[in-house]
Formats: structure tokens, C-alpha cells, sequence
């Protein structure tokens, strides 16, 4: 683990990547205590520019651009955690089975897995054709 840290450490990206997503993560903790009010509610006027009273301006419904950004932080990251927790579990249930029963059962759950990992890009590439 000291062997990860010190190459972790080493690579600036990495370490630039990690402040920003932790960064991200205490913004949206903290949602509620910066912005105590619902980002839904109307502040101003419409169009307001920003670095004015509101620091990003305000929509077209005169909501303040920067409250709705740090509340729906929190919704993204909840998505985004969830939606790995389901594909690490899905994953683990069907490798565990494929790889218990193997043979016919084995080379079915691997043709439906992969039927899965193909419909996004066959999708696309139909939508470039057509």
C-alpha cells in the first residue's frame, strides 16, 4: 500500500485529479450549509451576468445559477455512486456464476454481457449511417 501512495503521489494528475474530485465532494456536503435556500426558488430577475450579486447570474427563471450547480452535485455524485455499486454487484453475481457453473452457462452469460457492451456503440454507429 506505502508502494501505491509513493507512485500515487508522483503523478501530478492523479493528485490534481483527487483535490478537484474531493474539492467537489466537500462543495456538495456542504450544499446546505452554503446555500440554505432551494435552488429553485426565483432570486432576481432573468439573465442576470454573472460575478454581480449572484456569483454565476441567474437562468431564465431568475434562479441563482451557482446554488443550482452545488445542489445538483450531490444528486450527481449520489447517481454516480450508485449507478457503480449496482454495476460492481451485477458484475460480481454474474462472473460468480458464470465462473462456478462454466461451460454452457459460462458461454451464455458471457454472450449476454457482451450483447449489453455492444449496444451503446451499435446504436451510435447507426445513428452516424443514418
Amino acid at each position: 500500500m506505502q508502494d501505491f501512495w509513493r507512485r500515487f503521489k508522483r503523478n501530478r494528475a492523479a493528485v490534481f485529479g483527487l483535490a478537484i474530485l474531493m474539492a467537489i465532494v466537500c462543495l456538495a456536503l456542504a450544499a446546505p450549509l452554503i446555500y440554505t435556500q432551494s435552488p429553485f426558488r426565483v432570486v432576481s430577475k432573468p439573465f442576470l451576468p454573472p460575478f454581480g450579486e449572484y456569483p454565476l447570474g441567474t437562468d431564465v427563471l431568475g434562479r441563482d445559477v451557482l446554488a443550482g450547480i452545488v445542489h445538483g452535485a450531490r444528486i450527481s455524485l449520489l447517481i454516480g455512486i450508485l449507478a457503480t455499486v449496482v454495476a460492481v454487484f451485477t458484475g460480481t453475481l454474474v462472473g460468480g456464476i458464470s465462473g462456478y457453473y462454466g461451460g454452457f452457462v459460462d458461454d451464455l452469460l458471457m454472450r449476454i454481457t457482451e450483447f449489453f457492451q455492444t449496444i451503446p456503440s451499435f446504436i451510435f454507429a447507426i445513428l452516424l449511417v443514418a
